[in-house]
């Protein structure tokens, strides 16, 4: 909106009055115009902010509607249905856990309402939390609630549970034909069954109607998915192509925000020059983290280099408490790296400021785990922490740094197959070019920082831990101080538990042979990124061919 437009008090009252008119009139465009109107007077009330973000969803301004939620919540802070209405807008803005915490903050205030119960089962659901989605959705369900028994099919899906979420997606539909969702789960069960050319017919007769194009990304996700396991690698790779169009389309750039491409190659520059004698300096030790865990480690390299494989195996170990794509490290420092000054603030800082940043890491971890730390060896994995290994050099000195990798072009591949919740580092894989360079980009800042810095780093080579896991994992554990214990063993459960990434809804079937060397079947579409991602294979020790 415009900046506040100057109006008397007798113009207020009397707009205010309009609204309220329009409201009891059941005249909806005319109360949402006037409560903009309303809003951009400065004026401040429950009602109003609520409606002006109705106004802002519908021009789908997410950012503009959750900070007038915010501020309706401020007054009112007893409305469940301003929480609520929070939580969904926060979940499609990908703040996945405060929107969780929003929808749970609505139904504690609504314990029996439907769409508070829909909401929480929601969110719960975005983070891979399944049983509280499940017993969420169960209790909308029984009060007649067709979401929530469409929902409770794409939860049987997602657990692999093919007749059930058959079953559910059916009522679904029997009671509204139009039940997208639905078809979208009969579509999965078909795939969990072993029947892509059935998931196929399906999704191209659904495809072929009025659908939102949120719902087109999901059915061309699934489409592609039945494609490939048909062996039409060209045809999958139109409807990839097709996917990643629309999702770039709903998901532009901020004007002026620096692509994360552009923020590798000027990280990689400025270290470049920098003095490795600075860079090597500690800033005192970690009391803090010394005094919380036996041990501190990051997991980092590339996503889809196996990264999650690895968390989860860990996460396994009776020892190990794994901090799973929570950016703590980013509150702390991540400003750090946005510009010259700041990263030379960075390379000078000294015990005090160290230790505050510290804090603020530490004080995320626990408010994220929840759970005592004691004694314990905390995995903190997000792999692209790789642009941040200066911070942790500088903050965490004696953290031990596992990095991952996997063939290179399997990568890249991988990258851009599969649907990542929207993020401007996500964005850098809605197309090959785009994925390779940026997968260039990191390994190569990787490259300088692993030059310049004092870091224990040790390579984790995905291939090698599916082809001897025991052994592979063993090392890890080594290097972690950490004794063999075969409950690592026990990583397809615990990605199945909370499914939350493509690389979970994977590792819930095992470890297998099957993703490796799949860049060879869509060899015709790589051809344009070979001269990129073939020099890295070799390096790695990869072959050419």
């Amino acid at each position: 909106m415009s900046d506040a437009a100057v109006v008397s008090d007798a113009e207020a009252e009397t707009l205010f009055s309009d609204l309220r008119e329009a409201v009891q009139r059941g005249e909806r465009e005319r109360a949402l115009d006037l409560a903009e109107r309303c809003e951009a007077a400065d004026l401040e009330h429950p009602l109003i902010l609520t409606l002006a973000a109705e106004a802002a969803e519908a021009r789908a301004d997410d950012e503009r509607a959750a900070g007038l939620l915010r501020r309706a919540i401020d007054l009112a802070p007893e409305q469940a249905e301003a929480w609520r209405r929070f939580a969904v807008v926060l979940g499609r803005l990908g703040l996945l856990e405060p929107a969780r915490t929003a929808a749970d903050h609505a139904l504690s205030l609504a314990p029996d309402a439907g769409p508070c119960l829909v909401a929480a089962g929601a969110a719960a659901f975005a983070v891979g939390d399944l049983a509280p989605a499940t017993t969420h959705y169960e209790a909308a369900a029984a009060s007649g609630s067709i979401e929530a028994i469409e929902a409770l099919g794409a939860i049987a899906a997602r657990r692999g549970q093919a007749k059930e979420a058959r079953d559910l997606a059916g009522r679904a539909l029997a009671a509204a034909p139009d039940r997208v969702g639905a078809v979208l789960t009969l579509a999965r069960a078909d795939l969990l069954e072993a029947d892509p050319s059935a998931a196929d017919r399906r999704l191209t007769e659904l495809l072929a109607g009025a659908i939102s194009e949120a719902l087109e990304v999901a059915a061309l996700d699934l489409r592609a998915e039945a494609r490939d396991a048909l062996g039409e690698t060209d045809r999958a790779f139109a409807d990839y192509q097709a996917r990643n169009v629309r999702i770039a389309r709903a998901n532009r750039p901020t004007p002026g925000q620096e692509r994360r491409l552009d923020e590798a190659h000027r990280l990689t520059t400025w270290f470049g020059e920098a003095d490795a004698r600075t860079w090597r300096r500690r800033a005192g030790d970690d009391r803090e983290g010394a005094g919380t865990v036996r041990r501190h480690a990051f997991l980092v390299g590339f996503p889809r280099s196996g990264t999650t494989l690895i968390e989860k195996a860990l996460a396994s170990h009776p020892q190990v408490v794994t901090l799973e794509e929570v950016d703590c490290l980013g509150e702390a420092g991540r400003d750090f790296l946005a510009g010259p000054a700041q990263l030379s603030d960075l390379e000078t800082i000294d015990q005090e400021e160290a230790d505050r940043r510290r804090a603020v890491y530490w004080r995320g971890v626990r408010q994220s785990l929840g759970k005592d730390l004691a004694g314990k060896t905390l995995l903190d994995k997000l792999p692209l922490h790789t642009l941040a290994l200066p911070v942790i050099a500088k903050l965490f000195p004696d953290a031990t740094i596992l990095f991952a990798l996997r063939d290179p072009r399997d990568v890249v591949l991988s990258c851009f197959r599969r649907r990542f919740r929207q993020n401007a580092a996500m964005a850098e894989f809605l197309t090959l070019p785009d994925a390779a360079r940026y997968y260039d980009a990191i390994m190569t800042l990787a490259g300088v920082y692993r030059a310049l810095l004092s870091l224990e780093a040790l390579e984790v080579r995905h291939e090698a831990i599916v082809a001897d896991f025991d052994a592979r994992l063993g090392h890890v554990l080594d290097a972690l101080d950490l004794p063999w214990d075969d409950a690592v063993r026990g990583f397809a459960a615990r990605a199945a538990a909370r499914p939350r990434t493509p690389s979970d809804l994977q590792l819930a079937a095992g470890l297998n042979e099957a993703g490796l060397g799949q860049w060879r079947r869509y060899a015709p579409y790589l051809g344009g990124v070979r001269a990129i991602l073939d020099p890295w294979a070799v390096r790695l020790g990869y072959s050419s061919a």
